[in-house]
């Protein structure tokens, strides 16, 4: 049985646990905070910029740009979004164990994939399970991050242009609310063009779609867009996986202070019992002291 030193010592123990959870779900909704806001903000030009692609890309096909080329044979690469830190409840699992389970089916798309890992927990994971990490980006500053995903993503697009690769994948958490996050796979490359069937006039209830006039001219237009448009896909990614990461933690942090709450008010009462019990037996103990005199 636990003498009243232990049960003091883990009390003070899981107290100490408490002011550690509580002060990081508060880092992590301060930080959540700034990321939450940044997705919201980059949605609209997302949005646009997609609008654009869509319908410039009317149309065409591999013969009129390369990254709509559907004919590449090439290994799929994927990047991997993933935190660097953990303590962020099943934020990282879930994706990866989508990932996995589409990365084990031998006729899939992502079957035997090159992967390029961006965080240590996904680059872990990757290695643990036996899956080859052509690149990984670990404990990057977060002022550095951007420019990091911009050039893997030129990186990637160069090498779909020249045939090296097939397919390229982002796999990442779509922040939806700190409870929820979707894990996301995405095709960025081969770029989809819109289907030329849909040209023709909008259906009853549809927004008409806009006729536009190419200044220089469309290819040049498409040569300048497509490539900002792949890094404005590498970018969302990034804001959704921070924030998602974020408000994750919290809420894993949130459940941890509350947790230890009930910790703490289940040894405090053992605590007093096992005292009371003591003060008992010392009493018992006192009086047939007495009764021997």
């Amino acid at each position: 049985m636990a003498t009243l030193r232990d049960i003091r010592r883990r009390i003070g123990s899981v107290k100490n646990t408490q002011q550690i959870t509580r002060a990081m779900k508060m880092v992590s909704a301060a930080k959540l905070n700034r990321a939450q806001t940044a997705v919201k903000e980059a949605q609209p030009y997302a949005a646009q910029l997609r609008q654009m692609v869509t319908t410039l890309s009317k149309g065409t096909s591999g013969d009129d740009h390369p990254l709509f080329n559907t004919q590449n044979q090439g290994k799929t690469r994927i990047i991997l979004f993933t935190s660097d830190k953990g303590l962020c409840g099943t934020f990282n699992s879930g994706l990866l164990r989508a990932l996995i389970r589409e990365m084990e089916k031998s006729n899939g798309p992502m079957a035997d994939p090159e992967l390029v890992v961006i965080g240590r927990t996904g680059n872990d994971a990757m290695k643990n399970s036996g899956f080859l990490v052509k690149e990984a980006l670990v404990n990057v500053k977060p002022v550095d991050i951007q420019g990091e995903v911009k050039i893997r993503i030129q990186q990637a697009a160069q090498d779909f242009s020249e045939g090296r690769i097939g397919r390229v994948f982002l796999a990442y958490n779509t922040f939806l609310s700190p409870l929820k996050q979707n894990p996301t796979l995405h095709q960025i490359l081969p770029i989809e063009p819109a289907e030329p069937s849909k040209e023709g006039g909008a259906k009853d209830g549809e927004e008409q779609t806009a006729e536009y006039i190419y200044e220089p001219d469309r290819d040049e237009i498409l040569n300048r867009l497509l490539p900002h448009y792949l890094e404005n896909q590498g970018f969302t990614a990034m804001l959704n996986t921070v924030a998602g990461e974020h408000g994750a933690r919290m809420v894993a942090m949130e459940a941890a202070t509350k947790n230890a709450g009930e910790m703490i008010r289940r040894l405090t009462l053992q605590y007093n019992r096992v005292r009371q019990a003591a003060i008992t037996r010392e009493l018992i103990e006192i009086i047939n002291g007495a009764q021997s005199l």
